[in-house]
């Protein structure tokens, strides 16, 4: 058993790692995530985006100012 904690401990110590800045990194890679899926998302409905668009502008148009 002396041994294998002695591996153990070898193999622990070199394979530590460093962690800080982790977290950051990955509130990073989810924000870029959320906005790759926005981005794919809008031009997937661009045809619906651009007609909605339209009749809102067309709306406005149409509206008599006070």
């Amino acid at each position: 058993m002396g041994m294998l904690t002695f591996v153990q401990a070898w193999l622990a110590s070199k394979l530590h790692r460093d962690e800080r800045g982790q977290g950051t990194t990955e509130y990073v890679l989810l924000i870029l995530g959320v906005v790759l899926f926005l981005i794919v998302a809008a031009l997937a409905l661009q045809g619906i985006l651009n007609s909605a668009i339209d009749k809102i502008s067309t709306w406005i148009s149409q509206q008599n100012a006070p």
